[in-house]
């Protein structure tokens, strides 16, 4: 792990499966943010994880800023896991490789939670389709919004999320779900009365296409299976009216795993 903390790096995470061209875009966007105290940790993982490796190192392996990991373990919340371990920034933003960042998002977000003393802070997105063209907009909840939304949905869109790093270790990290890492890592944040709030800018354009994992039976599954967690360690009304509604959606959506 390393241990000598820049606290105005910003370290982003990205891990992909794949050396495409959404891949190439969304790492482009990184290397044009106007915040410049930056890293890009770039973990290539699964079964071809050598192979894009060495792919994202022939293209990117000039720039210091660039920094590529290699995993066979295709999960992601493993892969986020390793790349956080080995960050340097006392922030850390995280980023799709099928996503485009706004030239500003970092600086903005920055600056947001530094002026607000925030321990985490999102942003609202642009949709787009596979081409890149906008097909709509996901505002997201701000302020004291947050915590009522977050029995009943995610308030984050993952990837345009920065939190501190300090942070992310007592959370103990992301341990859970295949499609639910990120709300599961929510929770256990707001158990620690988090600071966190969600910026009404778009400063991310948020990729849908086919293989998104989006609305997939198994993500609906993990969290109802957190939902449950959370009212057993709370008893609250709240909690147990989000176990119904987490319930409800998952034994309402196709069978697709």
């Amino acid at each position: 792990m390393t241990t000598d903390i820049n606290n105005d790096l910003v370290s982003i995470i990205c891990a992909t499966n794949r050396l495409d061209d959404y891949a190439c875009i969304a790492i482009d966007s990184l290397l044009g943010q106007t915040y410049r105290d930056i890293e890009i940790i770039l973990i290539a993982n699964g079964e071809n994880c050598l192979e894009i490796a060495s792919g994202l190192k022939e293209k990117y392996g000039n720039d210091s800023r660039v920094r590529v990991i290699c995993t066979n373990i295709p999960q992601l919340a493993f892969a986020l896991n390793l790349g956080v371990s080995l960050s340097g920034g006392a922030y850390i933003a995280r980023m799709d490789a099928d996503d485009v960042c706004d030239p500003l998002r970092i600086e903005r977000q920055i600056a947001y939670m530094r002026s607000n003393e925030l321990d985490m802070v999102g942003c609202s997105v642009r949709l787009i389709d596979e081409c890149g063209n906008t097909i709509g907009s996901r505002n997201v909840p701000q302020g004291g919004e947050i915590d009522t939304s977050l029995l009943f949905g995610n308030p984050f869109v993952h990837p345009t999320v920065i939190y501190k790093r300090d942070l992310f270790f007592k959370c103990r990290g992301y341990n859970a779900g295949f499609n639910s890492e990120d709300y599961d890592l929510w929770l256990r944040m707001r158990r620690l009365n988090v600071k966190w709030d969600n910026m009404s800018e778009f400063l991310l354009n948020y990729r849908m296409h086919g293989a998104s994992t989006q609305r997939r039976i198994l993500g609906y599954a993990e969290v109802a299976g957190l939902a449950l967690r959370e009212f057993i360690l709370d008893k609250t009304f709240a909690n147990f009216l989000a176990v119904i509604a987490a319930v409800g959606k998952a034994l309402m959506r196709p069978l697709r795993s």
